[in-house]
């Protein structure tokens, strides 16, 4: 659980709040990590191998030796970096993981119905933690009056409060950063029916 019972209700309630006086519905949701990275673990355990098996190339030691221990480190250096992903994102590009985690976020939107609503006017928050990345997804509704661009200062912003590990925080700021653009763009209407859950999806 990456976010205890009251900071998801206090992040329902803001979301609550806004969906009382706009027709668009946001979702939250938040993740460890956007990939289980195993082709990643499996490339950087054989080349950690391979670097430590040239060392070895130096070493008086005979074959045997070399070839077990060849083998040794690569399983002990595979099952460390997919037991602490944190190793080897360490070694990872900022934007490679930017990438991975955009995917993830782009097929979450789906996977979520976020983007089967009738007005088209649904929004995703989507945090991935140890990436430190936060994205904004919008349905065409929201598209055709608000660009994309318009959020991007507040997933900066947002990504500041999730690299210091406040993740509620961020998602506040960001819920009222945008509440009085969507009120004046998408105002709530008579006939509204709130088709998406307020509660925060961890996944």
């Amino acid at each position: 659980m990456y976010l205890n019972i009251n900071e998801k209700e206090q992040i329902q309630e803001e979301i609550k709040t806004l969906e009382t006086k706009s027709s668009a519905e946001l979702v939250a949701v938040i993740t460890k990590y956007s990939s289980s990275y195993r082709f990643e673990t499996l490339v950087f355990s054989l080349l950690i191998s391979v670097f430590i098996s040239i060392i070895l190339l130096f070493a008086d030691i005979d074959t045997i030796k070399f070839f077990q221990i060849q083998v040794l480190s690569f399983f002990a250096l595979f099952f460390l970096t997919s037991s602490f992903k944190k190793i080897l994102l360490t070694f990872l590009p900022k934007k490679y993981k930017y990438e991975k985690a955009s995917i993830n976020a782009k097929k979450e939107f789906y996977n979520l119905g976020i983007k089967d609503t009738k007005t088209k006017l649904g929004i995703m928050f989507y945090v991935s933690i140890e990436e430190k990345y936060v994205e904004i997804i919008t349905d065409t509704g929201i598209k055709s009056k608000i660009s994309d661009n318009y959020w991007q200062d507040i997933v900066n912003e947002f990504i500041k409060d999730v690299k210091n590990n406040q993740f509620s925080i961020g998602y506040k700021k960001a819920i009222k950063e945008c509440s009085e653009t969507l009120i004046k763009s998408f105002p709530i209407q008579d006939n509204d029916k709130n088709e998406l859950s307020n509660e925060v999806i961890e996944l």
